[in-house]
């Protein structure tokens, strides 16, 4: 059966592809499968009669599109012509990148070549639109508002004393058991404004700088405002329940952040695949190195339970284009009963 080369384009992006490039006049188009996240297709026209001629020119178009960086994707060759000579000597072909690729071969037709190849770059560009828009619900203000804030406190709390003595990061609002379990419940919401030395601050900060632009853009001020907070809330009433140490930071509000995230990669995978990587792997890998220099003084309960705790709240508040109120309701009743939970369990124990 005889295919298209621009139907089936327009198909393509129609299955939720997008074009990353094309090599004019309509020779070549390299199109990223959204849906899958880790696989590029390349369409190829070609009137070559020969398949290392037809080699060569994939070879070429390869270079074009610099698909020597694709690492360890996979690329799917799409060749439209004629029947070759030596057809079965296509499927032989291999070529010098690190992407698995396969060919799939088409008998081309132009038919429709002048209705298709319009309709198929105004869909990819309606795409692209609603992408950008994605991340345009929220300005990153809140962010700056609570590093300001962050800033504040830990610039009293030096002037006043240090951050690595106890007496001081009591005096705070350090999470304290025996000062909660006597009323002093603030302690659940302080110690994410508060931190145990400039180094524990700055690498906090770095990683709400990184993480939370994205997350603010994504979910919109307000929205961002909640997760943040209640995804801090949620991290230190983990801490209450799980661990008997004074705490402070800001990491289980910043892993909340990363629940976040993972609550709109069920929304759109592929966009949080492409939007995730670097922010994240900053934010794990800051994590990471503070092990290191923390050793077990590192919360790791507050950890666990911001990651939860954002996850559940970000389904509660749900993304600005989300409308579906009884997921959000169920979200909710989640995250109330996560905390009620932690919090009885440290009480009681």
């Amino acid at each position: 059966m005889a295919n298209s080369f621009w139907e089936d384009i327009y198909h393509a992006i129609e299955a939720g592809g997008r074009v990353e490039g094309i090599l004019e006049p309509s020779r070549a188009l390299l199109l990223f499968d959204t849906k899958a996240g880790d696989v590029y297709n390349l369409y190829i026209r070609t009137d070559k009669a020969w398949a290392n001629h037809v080699a060569m020119d994939i070879e070429a178009v390869m270079n074009s599109f610099r698909l020597a960086r694709l690492g360890r994707e996979k690329l799917r060759v799409h060749v439209y012509g004629e029947p070759l000579v030596d057809e079965e000597r296509l499927k032989t072909l291999t070529f010098s990148i690190s992407a698995k690729v396969t060919i799939e071969r088409h008998f081309a037709t132009e038919d429709g070549a002048e209705r298709y190849r319009p309709l198929a770059l105004e869909l990819d560009k309606e795409r692209k639109a609603e992408l950008k828009r994605r991340f345009a619900f929220g300005k990153p203000q809140a962010v700056y508002f609570f590093m300001f804030a962050t800033f504040l406190v830990m610039w009293l709390a030096e002037s006043i004393g240090s951050t690595l003595d106890p007496e001081t990061l009591i005096r705070f609002g350090a999470k304290v058991n025996p000062l909660i379990d006597d009323g002093e419940w603030w302690r659940l919401v302080t110690p994410m404004f508060l931190h145990i030395g400039w180094f524990h601050f700055s690498i906090n900060m770095f990683a709400l700088w990184s993480l939370g632009p994205l997350v603010e853009r994504m979910y919109g001020s307000p929205r961002f405002v909640v997760i943040y907070l209640l995804a801090g809330l949620i991290a230190s009433t983990a801490s209450y329940a799980l661990s008997d140490a004074i705490s402070a930071g800001a990491s289980g509000a910043l892993f909340g952040l990363v629940g976040a995230l993972l609550y709109f990669g069920l929304r759109d995978r592929s966009l949080f695949m492409k939007t995730l990587g670097p922010p994240l792997f900053i934010m794990l890998g800051l994590n990471v190195g503070l092990a290191f220099v923390l050793g077990a003084s590192l919360d790791h309960s507050a950890h666990a339970g911001g990651l939860v705790g954002g996850f559940l709240m970000a389904g509660a508040v749900g993304l600005p284009d989300e409308h579906k109120q009884v997921r959000r309701a169920g979200f909710t009743i989640a995250a109330i009963l996560l905390a009620i939970a932690f919090y009885a369990y440290g009480y009681y124990r």
